[in-house]
């Protein structure tokens, strides 16, 4: 592959955080929230539609995993179709349809959903916005931030994430007096703040990456302009977007690394997350108790991500990656440890208690912390423009083969054997979440995009 000249956006890479970065990472970031805020939302309306008339098919294990996975199947379709089309057709085009999608879907579950063959097929196609926008509000961030400030402001965005996960729980918690009625509310919430983000996402202008890679020099020195007050762009060799390229000996190991580490990541999180109301009932919480909970431990959530935020540009990408994964693993094998002793009684034994509150506190904090905020790192900044959103896109879809493993195998395995083994296989793929860091990880902090593409043998 021909190098890009590491010269070119030196501007870009080396001006001062301004609010137009502030506002773009803004406009990511609220779609980055929705994504959260659906994603988790299903975790509290699960407890509803349960037993519902049309939803019968929930009450089984294999029915619960589905919809809770429901939105996830529709990313791995997304994120990778959408991603590929960004890197082809400009980011700017779908990180407006993408918002479209999201709105009249969201609508569609609250409004249109009256048993579960249509609640989870408009579920699946919401999930083809949200795998858009996973790979497309992460590169549009990646391109025009500062090299300085790249890893906070994609940390910023990555954690609107989890604050939109804790407001799903704490509106699920408000909501559960309206009855029956009111998994239909949870969803419908999210309509207007998508509107929102879509009308204003309109003023965001294309990556001058991806239009001087385009061969559109011109324009891409006009936005750097805009966002720089100067331009250096000079011509550019470009190179088409090509799938095949993630498997090319230069990037082989980078698509190893992020395939591996997220997947086994997003068994892990996808299984707790989701399934954290019913993991609590089964230590001996109610059901109320175990949603507030729920939405309590998503705080501690909020704060690991904005630990990732201080600490990313100082410690590195590598560093915070593979304690993140350490914490998953510790808290997990402690947790197994006490559902095969206390499976369920935990809560009415003092120490038990105590030391599951903890762990879930140490789980929530570090997978923030490390795997849950570098996920949208490390495929932008080891992936060069024409692969970018592409990069993102296969990382996105292939850890979403993991999600679906972690929340369909889950409910079979504690319905099976107990949640002891449950929470032993989400322990397994936290281990080797660690190991695939440790051997494949590598460190872009304080690098150009161009100068981390630059090596033909990305280093440690």
């Amino acid at each position: 592959m021909e190098k890009p000249n590491s010269s070119s956006f030196a501007s870009l890479d080396n001006s001062r955080t301004k609010g137009i970065h502030y506002r773009i990472t803004t406009l990511s970031a609220a779609g980055v929230f929705l994504d959260g805020y659906d994603i988790s939302i299903i975790a509290v309306a699960l407890t509803i539609i349960t037993g519902l008339s049309g939803f019968s098919y929930v009450s089984t294990p294999l029915g619960k995993g589905l919809m809770a996975a429901s939105t996830t199947i529709g990313m791995l379709v997304g994120a990778i179709v959408f991603g590929y089309i960004t890197d082809l057709r400009g980011r700017k085009l779908m990180y407006l349809w993408d918002m479209v999608i999201f709105a009249v879907f969201t609508a569609l579950v609250a409004f249109a959903s009256y048993n579960f063959d249509s609640l989870f097929a408009f579920r699946v196609i919401l999930g083809l916005a949200i795998g858009a926008d996973y790979a497309i509000s992460t590169t549009i961030i990646s391109e025009f931030s500062p090299k300085r400030t790249r890893g906070k402001l994609l940390a910023v965005n990555v954690s609107a994430w989890w604050i939109g996960s804790a407001v799903a729980y704490f509106v699920g918690f408000l909501l559960l007096p309206l009855g029956n009625e009111s998994w239909r509310w949870m969803f419908a919430i999210g309509i207007i703040p998508a509107v929102l983000v879509l009308i204003f996402r309109w003023s965001v202008p294309e990556s001058a990456r991806w239009l001087a890679n385009a061969g559109k020099i011109k324009e891409a020195q006009d936005v750097e302009k805009q966002i720089s007050g100067s331009s250096d762009v000079i011509s550019v060799r470009g190179r088409k977007s090509s799938i095949r390229d993630l498997f090319s000996p230069r990037y082989i190991r980078a698509t190893l690394f992020v395939a591996i580490f997220w997947f086994s990541y997003d068994v892990a999180f996808y299984g707790i997350g989701l399934f954290n109301p019913t993991i609590l009932g089964i230590f001996g919480l109610s059901k109320s108790n175990a949603i507030l909970g729920s939405a309590i431990f998503s705080l501690f959530a909020v704060l690991g991500s904005f630990l990732c935020i201080a600490f990313i540009d100082r410690l590195g990408r590598k560093m915070i990656t593979m304690i993140g994964f350490a914490g998953m693993s510790f808290s997990l094998l402690i947790l197994s440890i006490v559902a095969f002793v206390l499976p369920k009684s935990a809560f009415s034994v003092g120490y038990a208690a105590v030391l599951v509150l903890t762990m879930f506190v140490i789980f929530e904090v570090t997978q923030t912390l490390g795997p849950g905020g570098t996920d949208f790192v490390y495929p932008q900044e080891i992936f060069p423009t024409s692969i970018r959103a592409t990069g993102q896109g296969f990382g996105t879809s292939f850890s979403r083969i993991g999600a679906i493993l972690g929340l369909t195998v889950f409910p079979i395995l504690v319905s099976v054997s107990g949640l002891g083994l449950g929470l032993l296989f989400f322990f397994a793929f936290s281990v080797l979440g660690l190991l695939a860091t440790l051997f494949l990880g590598i460190e872009t902090m304080g690098k150009s995009l161009e100068e981390i593409n630059e090596d033909s043998t990305p280093q440690n």
